[in-house]
């Protein structure tokens, strides 16, 4: 009984790897419908490759799973998979090409699409699940042939094969009448013909993607449009982006796609808002610094650009709109915040510097402090000339202006020794190279996290659960948030800089389940 479970498994988790396929610009993604708000290419042989899958020892474990199997099956059925689980392209499907994954109103299911290279193989493959009780018999419909299984429904023809999440006899039915049509469907009107989904085909990532901003729910969509101009629809705007597993690094590069106009000019004038960072504090951020931020800001082209926005102008009035243009004016240059600490007993300590041209900013804040909406036992006091200290029942922000750089703190060791570089700054820290050249960065330094005695005492306490996590968490060095030009990229950043990240995830998996 166990080797007949085993079995089944087997043979049904060769046909989900296997399926996972497709190509560029073949005739098969015809079936992507035009509406399609969500897709996604993988490319299943770089990734088993990255993976390791092709490594001498998972070859010598893929040939004790097929011993482990002969004796549970008939021979007919064995023969068969042993020849997929040997050369997965006899299964029917064309491994050498990725597949594709969408979602889309019009086919309300998700779906995944790969390529048959041989719809005799693919028949013969499913015969074989159908004997092994993992699906129904072969069918035919109209243009094309289907099965169904537990939650399921596999559908193909020589070129395509679909595999549709339904659920009930209902969804089914439905399904299989609107494949009919995908099936059907040209270059012309189906997402091929998409400017995001050619952009899309155009990288070289190992997963690949566009999303639209169709695709977010309408009340967060809502929410996403009231901060853009009235002629800028949140739907005219796509992201596309890739996802690429690197030696010690998975890095995930998105950018915007619009042919809208109005999106374009809005584009151009977000770019006119920032500029590349000169990195020029992080001399006083110490290497250990748990979270980092960093930003070039041109404060006059950023107040243009919210000037356009109807809430901003709603909310300034005309009365001090030069006091405002003013405020964010004085703002050129960089930026940087940092989470210094975390502890038990007190607030996250943190530190904060601006390039400044003056110190309107800070006069103005304590001109108008009354305005503010301070709450009791809250107040701002002038320390000394450009030296203020913002004051609560909890904690002290010390913030003033020294040499055209402004600064804050809620430290009051940080305040005594502002403007002086740390032993061991952020030039030293593992992320200090990826810096360079960008116009947004933010570092989260998962090694300095775990060094924190706070979470030193939790590992400590926790259960074997949080060890595993702990020991997860070990193996990464730091994560990346960056922007320059138009791109947007994430990265994760692994301690071991040689072996590719993905190999070392799985290997990882192997070592938890104790393979």
């Amino acid at each position: 009984m166990a080797k007949k479970t085993i079995s089944r498994l087997s043979v049904l988790a060769v046909l989900i790897v296997f399926l996972a396929a497709c190509s560029k610009t073949s005739e098969y993604t015809n079936v992507i419908p035009a509406d399609a708000s969500v897709v996604a290419s993988i490319n299943l042989k770089s990734l088993a490759s990255k993976a390791g899958l092709d490594d001498k020892e998972n070859e010598a474990a893929k040939q004790k799973v097929l011993e482990a199997l002969k004796s549970g099956m008939n021979a007919a059925t064995f023969q068969q998979l042993e020849k997929v689980m040997k050369n997965p392209g006899e299964s029917g499907i064309d491994v050498e090409s990725p597949f594709y994954v969408f979602s889309s109103s019009s086919f309300p299911y998700p779906t995944v699409v790969g390529k048959v290279n041989n719809e005799d193989n693919l028949h013969a493959s499913l015969d074989v699940m159908a004997k092994e009780q993992i699906c129904q018999p072969i069918s035919e419909a109209d243009g094309y042939s289907f099965t169904t299984m537990n939650g399921g429904l596999l559908a193909f023809n020589n070129s395509t094969v679909l595999i549709v999440n339904v659920s009930g006899t209902t969804q089914t039915e439905k399904a299989k009448e609107a494949i009919t049509n995908l099936l059907k469907q040209t270059t012309d009107n189906s997402i091929v013909k998409s400017g995001a989904f050619q952009k899309m085909e155009k990288q070289k990532s190992d997963i690949n993607f566009l999303a639209s901003m169709e695709a977010i729910p309408a009340t967060y969509r809502n929410q996403i449009s009231m901060g853009l101009p009235t002629e800028v629809k949140a739907e005219d705007i796509t992201l596309v982006g890739g996802l690429n597993f690197e030696k010690g690094k998975i890095a995930l590069k998105t950018e915007n796609y619009t042919e809208n106009e109005a999106v374009k000019a809005l584009i151009k004038k977000q770019m006119e808002s920032f500029g590349k960072a000169n990195n020029t504090f992080v001399k006083y951020f110490p290497s250990s610094t748990l979270m980092f931020f960093n930003v070039g800001v041109k404060g006059e082209g950023l107040y243009n650009l919210l000037s356009e926005n109807k809430e901003f102008r709603n909310t300034v009035s005309i009365a001090k709109a030069d006091e405002v243009k003013e405020l964010f004016g004085s703002f050129n240059g960089d930026i940087s915040a940092g989470l210094i600490n975390v502890t038990m007993n007190s607030a996250p300590t943190f530190m904060m510097y601006a390039d400044v041209k003056n110190g309107n900013a800070l006069e103005t804040i304590y001109k108008n402090k009354q305005s503010l909406g301070l709450k009791r036992g809250e107040d701002i006091m002038q320390l000394s000339k450009d030296e203020y200290v913002y004051k609560t029942k909890g904690m002290n922000i010390f913030f003033g202006i020294k040499d055209k750089q402004m600064y804050a703190t809620n430290d009051e060791l940080l305040y005594k020794n502002v403007g002086k570089a740390a032993d061991k700054s952020i030039k030293d820290a593992p992320y200090a190279s990826d810096m360079k050249g960008k116009t947004i960065f933010v570092a989260i330094n998962a090694e300095a996290i775990l060094d924190l005695p706070v979470v030193k005492m939790v590992a400590g306490f926790g259960g074997q659960e949080v060890k595993t996590y702990i020991e997860l968490a070990n193996k990464v060095s730091y994560l990346s948030m960056s922007s320059e030009g138009e791109i947007s990229e994430i990265d994760l950043c692994l301690k071991d800089k040689d072996v590719n990240a993905l190999k070392q995830i799985v290997d990882f998996a192997k070592q938890f389940a104790g393979m």
